[in-house]
């Protein structure tokens, strides 16, 4: 017996105990063949979540050292492959995997870093002959001090500290951090509040600070910061404590299960995964050269692919209106970014399988190169191509993505009266066809193991915020 609609009280809705919701959510398509290193990066998995998160992870990663070499042109400006990741599991989860991708783009860090310590001996040698000049100190020229340039910048940081490790590393970087403790108390602390520094990095925004004591000033005109953090759901609301702050529709969230079962952590071959992965970050470094020695490399889609692309966000945004209201607008909106970031990451690397990316039947030149140019292999600026296996490819993760930032969401406090949704009322929703009955939404909810109590108030709310219309008044519901 179902309860009636007329008791329904809005104290009956719950959601699942702890921070797992009852329906279990999606994982991307495993059947999926992915460019190389990708595919590798996956086979060191123990389980479906760590595939994905593994996958996640050499997005945000591999995309990061791209910079604004590859682009596409999204509402009317470039948008590189700079992703924000949040991967949200309890405690020994088997998110610690992720780690192991930060030992992809350690290579490339490595070799700035010592450029850069190269520079600042050569720098402190100049600095002490200048100083031993005396008086004649007047006729020599002041040595300047090289930038400290580095790739991969610590989250444990202060607001200018930050700006100072993107400024002189030209705007580019990637934060990788293990806890998001890390980040959340450097960004809560009285030297820290840089969280609109990363707001600003995802738009590519321009950064700058101006210090009155030394009448310092200093700006870098695009930003091409990456994210890549791993934490508990509780590290969640640390971090991100309101969907207002902006943080919140910005990232890409994964949220992995708790391991129900004893996994055995022996490798039968003995593997140093470790050892893995700096041996295909050093691969990766020797690829990058052909990046950034080719110039730039602009994603085009087909006219297929953009009406099908809008298509599937379009059926995303109306169906969150439906559960959510407008509170995942500006999620759904920036999903469509990142998806466009993953997509310029799989093309690249796509194209980077042949030996000579010249050859590559996915990359053309710009229409644009002179004759001259064509005819003695100048080119700097490519037209990038994405297969429709891959567009589908990437495509694909659009519905898992949405379906985990939705279980997120329902960590962060509310934002208005009434409760908000979570990923279980969404799976609800989605199941429901476009016309449906009260009982056929409460029986089916049951059938998901949600509270009958729970699903009517759900139901109620939506009803009364326009989300849902009550057809006839006699328990006939439909979507918009």
């Amino acid at each position: 017996m179902y309860p009636q609609e007329n008791n329904e009280s809005p104290c009956e809705e719950d959601t699942s105990s702890g921070s797992a919701p009852l329906s279990p959510l999606p994982t991307f398509d495993k059947h999926i063949r992915w460019p190389y290193p990708l595919e590798r990066i996956m086979s060191c998995a123990s389980s479906d979540a760590q595939r994905d998160i593994l996958l996640l992870g050499a997005f945000t990663t591999l995309g990061s050292t791209m910079g604004w070499h590859v682009r596409c042109a999204y509402g009317g400006k470039m948008i590189s492959p700079c992703l924000q990741t949040f991967v949200s599991a309890l405690s020994a989860s088997g998110k610690g995997v992720l780690s192991l991708v930060r030992l992809l783009v350690e290579p490339f860090h490595d070799e700035i870093r010592k450029e850069a310590l190269e520079k600042m001996a050569c720098y402190l040698r100049e600095k002490a002959k200048y100083d031993a000049l005396g008086k004649e100190r007047a006729k020599a020229e002041v040595p300047v001090m090289p930038p400290n340039k580095m790739f991969l910048i610590s989250g444990n940081n202060t607001g200018t500290g930050i700006l100072q490790n993107l400024m002189d590393s030209d705007g580019t970087g990637l934060i990788c951090e293990s806890e998001a403790d890390t980040i959340s108390s450097a960004i809560g602390s009285d030297y820290g509040h840089w969280s609109d520094t990363l707001r600003k990095a995802f738009d590519h925004d321009r950064l700058a600070y101006n210090r009155r004591t030394d009448r310092e000033y200093r700006e870098v005109k695009k930003t091409y910061l990456s994210v890549l953090v791993s934490g508990t759901p509780s590290q969640v609301k640390s971090l991100i404590p309101s969907a207002e702050n902006g943080l919140f529709s910005r990232k890409i969230f994964y949220y992995m299960p708790a391991i129900q079962h004893w996994q055995d952590q022996f490798d039968r071959n003995d593997r140093d995964l470790e050892e893995t992965f700096i041996q295909m970050g050093m691969e990766w470094k020797e690829k990058l050269k052909t990046i950034f020695m080719g110039g730039i490399f602009t994603l085009h889609l087909s006219d297929g692919q953009k009406e099908e692309f809008n298509r599937l966000f379009s059926q995303l945004f109306m169906r969150s209106e439906v559960t959510n209201g407008n509170e995942m607008s500006g999620s759904i909106a920036r999903l469509a970014i990142n998806i466009c970031r993953i997509m310029e990451v799989v093309a690249m690397l796509r194209v980077l399988e042949s030996g000579d990316i010249a050859t590559s039947p996915h990359l053309s030149p710009d229409p644009g190169t002179s004759a001259d140019n064509l005819k003695d292999h100048i080119i700097s600026l490519w037209n990038l191509a994405i297969t429709d296996e891959d567009f589908h490819a990437v495509l694909s993760m659009a519905e898992c993505l949405y379906r985990h930032a939705t279980h997120i969401l329902s960590f962060l406090p509310a934002t208005e009266v009434t409760r908000r949704s979570n990923a279980d009322r969404d799976a609800l929703m989605e199941c429901m066809e476009r016309q449906f009955t009260r009982t056929e939404f409460l029986k089916k909810a049951e059938e998901m193991g949600i509270k009958p109590a729970t699903a009517a108030t759900w139901l109620k709310r939506m009803t009364k915020n326009g989300l849902v219309e009550n057809k006839d008044g006699k328990g006939t519901y439909q979507k918009p």
